[in-house]
């Protein structure tokens, strides 16, 4: 009787850890591939510098956006918070460069060259870089922009 209660709990301890393992091996690959999608989504938008110079954009927003939308829903699986947190911020810079100007930099190419270093970092294994001072800035003026929306949409 006690080797069969042995057997049971080992059987099922296996199982348990089996499954486990499974649940991790599924995180591990989901988290692989939205690393893989963000990574291809910078890059796009670093393809798409010729078409957007200074503050003008040459062509429509629509491909941009694509991307940043990308790069924003597939940052909610990465496992470092603070990855997703440095994306996040790059994402809310590259939604309304157009219209900041705290930065002697194109707001978009600022972000962009943020978000592709930490990015780097973290595939790498390695700490995400410290932010840059006009990463700071431009996340300011978001931030204030995103308060006068706010109180615009409040008297509404």
């Amino acid at each position: 009787m006690l080797g069969l209660l042995g057997s049971v709990g080992i059987t099922r301890w296996t199982q348990k850890q089996a499954r486990r393992d499974q649940l991790e091996g599924r995180l591990a690959a989901r988290e692989e591939e939205a690393a893989r999608e963000v990574r291809h989504a910078l890059t796009s938008v670093h393809h798409l510098k010729s078409s957007l110079s200074g503050r003008e954009q040459t062509g429509g927003p629509d491909e941009l956006f694509a991307l940043i939308h990308t790069i924003d829903s597939a940052a909610l699986v990465l496992a470092s918070e603070e990855l997703r947190q440095r994306l996040e911020q790059a994402t809310s810079i590259m939604w309304l460069w157009h219209v900041l100007h705290q930065s002697e930099g194109h707001p978009l190419w600022i972000a962009l060259e943020d978000a592709s270093r930490c990015l780097g970092a973290y595939l790498r294994g390695e700490p995400l870089p410290s932010e840059p001072q006009e990463v700071r800035n431009l996340a300011d003026e978001v931030a204030a922009l995103n308060i006068l929306i706010e109180e615009h949409s409040a008297d509404d």
